[in-house]
């Protein structure tokens, strides 16, 4: 998925920061995202995020018609465009990570440490895609995340100073058990 670039995992509360215009991430989340896709940084999404970013699309867009009056029946079909809009935006501009039951497995094993289902599955589609990071504005999960965990903004920062890295080029790198495992193949020939 990576050519040398990090792969970005996004996750559904940015997506929604970036489509719901009352959110207060809105700017963040699309100065991030503009920026990825100008630099050509493959982006993912966890498979369940667009059912999420449809579900809540769908109920805000609702609720915005209601506060403007009735809900009419052609409001609502606005509505449902909008929630399926936005994941097809999704889909245009980041790659789905697919999960099965081993995401759930994961998760399970993750629940000491962080309690909700909802992000662990992220979690293991940060594992399952081999992310080098995680952008999320969920302050728990940017605590107790196992992999590099940013804001929009702080991703945004890492990006534009050159310092973010893809996990392929920097693994063995980072890995003193491939230097020990190099040494010790030298030193026996």
């Amino acid at each position: 998925m990576s050519s040398g670039k990090p792969i970005v995992l996004v996750d559904t509360c940015v997506w929604l920061d970036l489509f719901l215009l009352d959110r207060p991430g809105r700017r963040d989340a699309q100065a991030f995202i503009s920026h990825a896709l100008n630099s050509e940084i493959p982006l993912a999404y966890a498979s369940h995020s667009a059912l999420d970013v449809y579900a809540k699309a769908g109920i805000c867009a609702k609720r915005f018609f209601r506060e403007a009056g009735q809900l009419t029946e052609a409001q609502a079909r606005a509505a449902k465009t909008f929630a399926w809009d936005c994941a097809a935006q999704m889909r245009e501009v980041a790659t789905p990570v697919p999960a099965d039951a081993s995401d759930f497995y994961y998760a399970e094993k993750f629940r000491p440490l962080h309690e909700d289902l909802e992000d662990n599955l992220i979690l293991a589609g940060c594992n399952r895609a081999r992310a080098s990071y995680l952008v999320t504005t969920d302050k728990r999960l940017l605590r107790h995340a196992d992999v590099l965990a940013k804001t929009p903004a702080e991703m945004l920062a890492l990006l534009k100073s050159g310092l973010a890295h893809g996990n392929e080029d920097e693994g063995q790198a980072r890995d003193s058990a491939y230097y020990l495992r190099r040494w010790l193949a030298t030193e026996r020939t």
